[in-house]
């Protein structure tokens, strides 16, 4: 394991300790095109989902511990999948609207009050545990 995939499955661990927490980590560092999108997936995973793949969230319409919805259901299961759409759909949503990178991805308007607080509130947790 490279010393940057430790320290993710650490400051995971530091936040929530599951059995999924290995697999998760190493999606995320497999998947992540820098280093800030991997502090980003760590807060993600551990707010939408406190660090657990199998998760179905907002009345079953959210799957795997990056939320998505409309994805596959293999997401459940599968966390390099989970992750990597989270990823993409992370990207396109920091595209979109740079001042609350998370609105799009959340569902919220871009700069609207909600995507704004869900902005900060991930971006305290990836501070936080990855400086």
């Amino acid at each position: 394991m490279t010393p940057d995939a430790m320290l993710v499955v650490l400051a995971m661990r530091s936040l929530a300790w599951t059995s999924d927490v290995d697999a998760l980590a190493a999606a995320i560092m497999a998947e992540a095109q820098t280093w800030d999108e991997a502090r980003w997936a760590v807060a993600i995973v551990f707010r939408e989902a406190s660090n657990r793949l199998n998760v179905i969230g907002d009345h079953g319409r959210a799957l795997c511990a990056m939320q998505l919805h409309n994805a596959p259901r293999e997401v459940l299961t599968d966390a390099r999948l989970c992750v990597r759409i989270g990823l993409s759909r992370l990207r396109a949503s920091a595209a979109a609207c740079p001042s609350t990178p998370l609105a799009s991805y959340a569902g919220a308007p871009c700069g609207s009050l909600v995507a704004g607080r869900i902005s900060r509130d991930r971006d305290a947790v990836r501070k936080r545990v990855l400086p």
